[in-house]
């Protein structure tokens, strides 16, 4: 196990990392990472509060066949009510997680492991991590062109998914509208047996909700490693 950059980082975080301007370019990167998914998580509130508000007001002035027996339109936007509220709770903790890291980075970042065992014929990961451990060792601002490239590419697959998973999110979403709405408008009216046509429509108006709400999930990993490539690169570097 070589632990060289692990007892190095510690020593430096210790002694404080304004005098290594390597250490200093990490933990403001590390400090970024959280950021960025704290200002999209945040986004995500306000739009998943907004989606809440809608389908409860819209429960609320959906019809009741009785007292203990719901239509098909009421029982859908409680789900999507409930479904919404819980995403922006959900988001809500994320905000918090990652608001702590940005406000504080120089604890959530000591915590890294930077140790790592000398791969069997890997010898570019190898190469990549004792590059690393020499950067940060030399204390230079400048990063070394093998891990500049490693960064680069990291930046560009993650920027690619990042828009192609959201041009899919939007379709899917899109999708899920429309079906769901004529799924609804369908419920009005006075023919409520239900075909194959209908059943259908169900099964995929639910798979695209949850096609959805993965693509959002893909778009915000994806976002948030395209604008802090460093941290990502690492934790994939030695931890694996």
């Amino acid at each position: 196990m070589n632990d060289e950059l692990q007892r190095t980082l510690s020593e430096i975080i210790e002694s404080g990392s304004q005098s290594n301007p390597a250490v200093n370019a990490l933990i403001s990167d590390y400090a970024k990472f959280h950021a960025v998914l704290a200002m999209v998580g945040g986004c995500l509130v306000l739009i998943f509060a907004w989606l809440s508000i809608i389908f409860w007001t819209r429960f609320k002035s959906s019809p009741k066949i009785s007292r203990l027996k719901w239509g098909f339109e009421r029982k859908a936007y409680f789900v999507f009510g409930f479904l919404s509220s819980s995403v922006a709770l959900f988001m809500i903790l994320i905000v918090v997680a990652n608001l702590t890291n940005t406000l504080n980075p120089l604890h959530g970042f000591s915590l890294l492991d930077f140790s790592f065992k000398i791969s069997s014929g890997e010898t570019y990961k190898d190469e990549l991590r004792y590059a690393f451990t020499e950067w940060i060792q030399s204390g230079n601002e400048n990063i070394p062109s093998i891990i500049q490239e490693r960064f680069n590419k990291r930046i560009e697959f993650h920027t690619t998914k990042a828009i192609v998973s959201g041009i899919l999110l939007i379709l899917f979403a899109g999708l899920s509208v429309y079906i769901w709405n004529a799924l609804v408008r369908r419920a009005k009216s006075n023919d409520s047996k239900w075909r194959f046509k209908e059943k259908a429509c169900f099964v995929f108006g639910s798979a695209t909700v949850v096609l959805a709400l993965l693509m959002m999930v893909i778009v915000m990993a994806n976002t948030q490693a395209a604008f802090a490539p460093k941290t990502l690169s690492m934790i994939n570097l030695f931890n694996s």
